[in-house]
């Protein structure tokens, strides 16, 4: 059963906060997220006639990739995002945290390389 405070919630992110409007497209990206809840704004998104594009990450993967990335890939990755957001009206960011220490164990060369490459890109940094 749905939380009814989750759907008002999303009906407030999508009617109130980004205001959509017909047509208009939201990139709902949700860190380690309650699924739920992402369907809620997805639903809510098309109830407003907008159009949803929905990413999921998790921190379990994005520690595996970080591990080993290199800063080409990370420029890359930088690139493709942009290219997306760019495509974008609205943005719904939608971040839990199951293990806040997940990226504990990443060399801090690795993180500069995600911040400076990735990270700080779409932090308006």
């Amino acid at each position: 059963m749905i939380d009814p405070r989750q759907k008002m919630l999303a009906q407030n992110l999508v009617n109130y906060s980004c205001k959509l409007k017909e047509g208009e497209k939201v990139l709902i990206e949700a860190f380690d997220p309650d699924i739920t809840f992402v369907a809620e704004l997805v639903k809510a998104a098309y109830e407003a006639k907008a159009i949803p594009f929905v990413t999921i990450k998790n921190k379990t993967v994005d520690r595996a990739i970080l591990m080993n990335c290199s800063e080409e890939q990370m420029k890359m990755m930088a690139k493709y995002e942009a290219a997306r957001m760019s495509d974008m009206d609205a943005y719904i960011g939608v971040r839990a945290a199951w293990n806040t220490n997940e990226h504990s164990d990443v060399s801090s060369e690795r993180l500069t390389v995600y911040n400076k490459y990735f990270g700080m890109k779409f932090m308006g940094k």
